[in-house]
């Protein structure tokens, strides 16, 4: 990933939140020299070291690790993709000044490099659906759990998934919110997107200002 430095994020804390609010993953992988792309939930473990989640063993993926996994370390890719935003050069105060103003586009993103374990366990399947459930629940104000469904059900689904552990073997953030343009300019952006009738601007606009905040 393209990272020059003032858009490079590495506060833990600030990239593990961005996962945990957008946990819906792309994880790539490598498989006889065909990049392969699946987007997967996924969890981060209690102690904050792996990614988790599963996938149906119907997924060609599954074959592939399975294969791999025997032979040598299967190393993967996984971004998370938070807010973003197009950028028109109108908003910018110096565009009557100068004009020399572009469009862009602001975003955020965390990038991960780990190795892919296979958790063909039903203990640990079990323990990772209810982990998931759990987060991913309380964003819906539910309290529905694993458990309320039929245990003969369950028996069913499990038996066709499989878990899938990735190590944190490193992990970058980029936070691409226009902190190379003048204050006023970056100002001006946060003001027009918080105007923005569009619910993604507006969010754009605060992920920004409390990032700024906590620098």
């Amino acid at each position: 990933m393209y990272l020059p430095k003032h858009f490079s994020e590495d506060r833990p804390e600030i990239l593990k939140q961005l996962i945990i609010e957008n946990p819906l993953a792309s994880l790539v992988t490598v498989f006889q020299g065909i990049p392969e792309l699946n987007h997967i939930p996924m969890i981060l473990s209690a102690d904050g070291k792996f990614l988790q989640c599963h996938i149906p063993k119907a997924n060609p993926l599954y074959e592939q690790l399975h294969q791999t996994e025997s032979q040598q370390n299967q190393q993967a890719l996984i971004s998370f993709q938070g807010v973003d935003a197009y950028i028109t050069p109108k908003w910018y105060p110096t565009k009557k000044e100068n004009g020399k103003v572009v469009p862009t586009w602001n975003y955020a993103v965390v990038h991960i490099r780990g190795t892919i374990v296979l958790k063909d366990d039903r203990a640990w399947l079990c323990e990772h659906l209810h982990a998931l459930t759990q987060q991913m629940e309380k964003t819906r104000d539910s309290d529905w759990q694993v458990s309320d469904a039929p245990q003969d059900y369950l028996d069913s689904m499990m038996n066709v998934l499989v878990g899938i552990e990735i190590s944190i073997d490193s992990m970058a953030g980029k936070m691409k919110l226009s902190q190379n343009r003048l204050d006023k300019d970056r100002d001006a952006v946060m003001e027009n997107l918080m105007q923005s009738k569009n619910k993604i601007d507006q969010h754009m606009s605060q992920f920004a200002k409390e990032l700024k905040k906590n620098l």
